[in-house]
């Protein structure tokens, strides 16, 4: 989905270059976050626990640090970037 998405948004004519990094950004953080509750859910040993709750945390803060920047540039971001399936777009 990743490539995906950064194919799409390469061709988008409504951003400039800062505007699609900013983008990618915070698509990335949005797929760490995910990364990290599924081995949250999948880990059984209670130090990999606290690497996974750690490792979530580190992403949301990354992931909302990531949205105020382009709120504060006044981004607006499709809501096709934002969606989870492909087939959704």
């Amino acid at each position: 989905m990743y490539n995906y998405i950064k194919v799409k948004l390469k061709k988008d004519g409504n951003y400039n270059e800062e505007e699609k990094k900013i983008i990618m950004s915070i698509v990335e953080a949005r797929e760490e976050m995910v990364r990290a509750r599924k081995y949250f859910e999948i880990v059984n040993d209670p130090m990999l626990v606290d690497y996974a709750i750690y490792t979530e945390q580190a992403a949301r803060a990354k992931y909302m640090y990531l949205l105020n920047i382009a709120k504060n540039k006044n981004i607006k971001i499709k809501y096709c970037y934002m969606l989870k399936e492909i087939n959704a777009v």
